[in-house]
C-alpha cells in the first residue's frame, strides 16, 4: 500500500475542470479517470471544493500544482471558462474536448480540442484513447497546448520560448484553426450536433415519458442525441419506476 501511494505522488497530475453532475459525473468516472491513469497521470477534479472556505483559492492552487489541465467545454460551462482563464493566465498547457465545436469560443479553436461524437459506436473507448495519447504528447511538448499570447519570451519562471518559436506556434495553431472551419462547415459535415439539455431538463423529460408510458429503451433513444448516455438514462428510467 505504502508503495502504491509513493507512485501516485511521483506520477503528473492533471486537473479536470468540467460540469458537475448527470451524465458529466459518468463521463468523470468512467472515460476521463481511466485515460489519464492509462497515460501515467494522476486524476485530480475539485469536488472537494464544494465545502465552507475560499473556493478559489482552492481552485488556484489545484492550477498551479497541475502538470496538464483538461478541460470539459461542452455547454458552454461559465465555471469551467473561467478557471480554464485563470489556468492560460500562469501558462498551464490544457487539453481542450468538447461535444460540439460550437461551445468552442473562436480565440481557442486554434489549440488541440477533442470533439467526441455519441452518436459514434464505441465513443467512449475512442475519447478515452484521443485523451490518453493528448496527454502523453503534451507532457512532451506542453508550449503546443498554450496560446501563444501567454508563452513568455523573457527570462520568468514561466515557460519559455523564442521570439522565432512563438511565430511558428502562432502560425501553425491559425492553420489548424482555418482546417477546423473547413471541416465544420454544414455541407462537409456528415451531421450536425443536437444542441444539449441540462440533465434537470433531461429528468423532467424522463419523467414525463414515463408517464406517457412510453418503454425504457424508447425514451433513452428519444434524449440521446441531447447529450444523456443510454446507459445514463436507463438508469435514471429504473430510479425514477423504484420510487
Amino acid at each position: 500500500m505504502a508503495k502504491k501511494e509513493l507512485n501516485n505522488k511521483e506520477r503528473p497530475n492533471c486537473f479536470i475542470i468540467m460540469p458537475f453532475g448527470g451524465w458529466f459525473d459518468k463521463y468523470f468516472s468512467d472515460i476521463y479517470v481511466p485515460a489519464i491513469e492509462k497515460a501515467g497521470f494522476e486524476a485530480k477534479r475539485a469536488d472537494d471544493l464544494y465545502r465552507p472556505g475560499n473556493i478559489v483559492n482552492d481552485i488556484w492552487n489545484y492550477t498551479k500544482n497541475a502538470n496538464v489541465i483538461l478541460a470539459d467545454l461542452t455547454n458552454k460551462n461559465p465555471n469551467v471558462f473561467y478557471e480554464l482563464g485563470l489556468a492560460h493566465a500562469i501558462t498551464k498547457p490544457a487539453i481542450l474536448i468538447t461535444a460540439s465545436m460550437e461551445d468552442v469560443p473562436f480565440d481557442l479553436r486554434s489549440l488541440r480540442v477533442i470533439v467526441y461524437d455519441k452518436n459514434s459506436p464505441d465513443w467512449g473507448d475512442i475519447l478515452k484513447d484521443k485523451i490518453a495519447k493528448a496527454l502523453e504528447e503534451t507532457l512532451k511538448s506542453p508550449e503546443d497546448a498554450i496560446p501563444p499570447t501567454f508563452l513568455e519570451v523573457s527570462k520568468t519562471k514561466r515557460l519559455k520560448v523564442g521570439e522565432e518559436e512563438k511565430e511558428l506556434l502562432e502560425l501553425r495553431r491559425d492553420l489548424n484553426s482555418l482546417k477546423r472551419e473547413v471541416r465544420s462547415k454544414p455541407n462537409n459535415r456528415i451531421r450536425r450536433v443536437e444542441e444539449e439539455i441540462h440533465p434537470n431538463e433531461a429528468e423532467m423529460l424522463i419523467k414525463r415519458y414515463i408517464e406517457n408510458g412510453l418503454d425504457d429503451i424508447d425514451i433513452a433513444e428519444k434524449l440521446e442525441p441531447f447529450g444523456p448516455p443510454i446507459n445514463w438514462t436507463l438508469d435514471k428510467i429504473k430510479e425514477f419506476r423504484d420510487k
